[in-house]
């Protein structure tokens, strides 16, 4: 683990896989932030195969504060953060992605705001890439599913209990909570962050001054450039995203919020159920509730390893946590998409 130095307040950690094409805006935006001589920059890439590692290093030649650090593998936004963070210098860490960037005072106002409040974490406002829509601002609570909840339109969460994509946290926090569940590999990364950090006592606190840009699945989803214009998603990412919610809740819940693993698998079981309907493909229908429920049963002695660690962090229980169970469905904007766009195309890849 590198050591501190004081002079960097932000070490930003972008994980990168045959993300070539974003590079260049995401980075140049953080060497252009308003305190940029304080920011580290980590470009951690997982084994790129078009271009991506020769288009970081040419990007960062010179900047004496940026690192091109090779991860060895495809090991996912969850690993490669954290080899990031391993050799990261900054007071705090910003876990990033390329289909961003960030407008020239973001990564001070979460700073200055993360200081003054003296919480452990903070969140962004999100909004979508090529413009000032907005895209997400966070959840407040979760819901009877164990999803995020995110507030009414135009409000802002109040408390913030989970970050709406990238967690920008105190290094020395990120490293006691554990770092990120590289078992996740990607997708529900920010929620089992979260839960760790509010049961062990910490704060996460809402910065809506701190304004991202961000394109979003870019991966799975690349028609129509800087704005998605169809309705596609992967089986992959189908698999890891209920999978994942599923450890969220058998990881991190004490004991009474353990009854979320009912409707969260009922809801997982009636994902596939309609897709078999809609699709007519029982591969499919398995691959995106079937499968996510054989694999988190197969992941019990992990769970059961991740308790022990909870618990030596717990400074609340699930009583306390109730106060965050939200009315709503978290998923409500998927639905939407749903009827605006209709059933997605499913490729096999992230």
């Amino acid at each position: 683990m590198s050591p501190q130095d004081p002079d960097i307040w932000i070490s930003v950690i972008i994980v990168c896989h045959n993300d070539g094409a974003w590079l260049p805006r995401c980075v140049e935006s953080i060497r252009t932030q308003s305190i940029a001589p304080h920011i580290e920059l980590i470009l951690a890439d997982n084994a790129s195969g078009d271009g991506t590692d020769q288009i970081a290093r040419t990007l960062i030649a010179g900047w004496h504060n940026a690192l091109f650090l090779p991860t060895g593998g495809d090991l996912g936004f969850c690993a490669a953060h954290n080899r990031g963070a391993d050799v990261a210098r900054g007071r705090y860490l910003y876990l990033f992605s390329p289909d961003t960037w960030l407008e020239p005072d973001c990564l001070e106002q979460l700073y200055t705001t993360a200081e003054r409040e003296q919480a452990a974490a903070a969140g962004t406002l999100m909004l979508e890439y090529d413009d000032n829509t907005v895209q997400a601002r966070g959840s407040h609570g979760f819901d009877l599913f164990g999803n995020p909840v995110s507030p009414r339109r135009g409000r802002d969460p109040h408390p913030l209990f989970c970050i709406a994509g990238f967690y920008f946290i105190r290094k020395d926090v990120f490293v006691r909570m554990g770092k990120l569940d590289e078992t996740f590999f990607m997708y529900g990364e920010e929620m089992d962050l979260s839960w760790r950090l509010w049961i062990s006592g910490e704060r996460v606190v809402p910065v809506m001054t701190a304004r991202v840009h961000h394109r979003g699945a870019a991966g799975v989803n690349p028609a129509g450039g800087m704005r998605a214009v169809e309705h596609r998603t992967s089986t992959q990412k189908r698999f890891l995203a209920n999978r994942n919610y599923l450890l969220v809740i058998a990881k991190n819940c004490q004991h009474v919020l353990l009854l979320l693993l009912l409707p969260c698998t009922l809801l997982i079981l009636l994902e596939g159920l309609l897709t078999l309907l809609i699709s007519r493909s029982g591969t499919l229908a398995r691959d995106v509730s079937l499968r996510p429920l054989a694999a988190a049963w197969r992941l019990r002695t992990h769970i059961r390893n991740q308790r022990r660690h909870i618990r030596t962090l717990r400074r609340h229980g699930d009583f306390h946590m109730l106060r965050f169970l939200r009315p709503g469905f978290g998923r409500s904007a998927e639905i939407r998409t749903l009827l605006r766009r209709g059933f997605p195309r499913f490729t096999r890849n992230l």
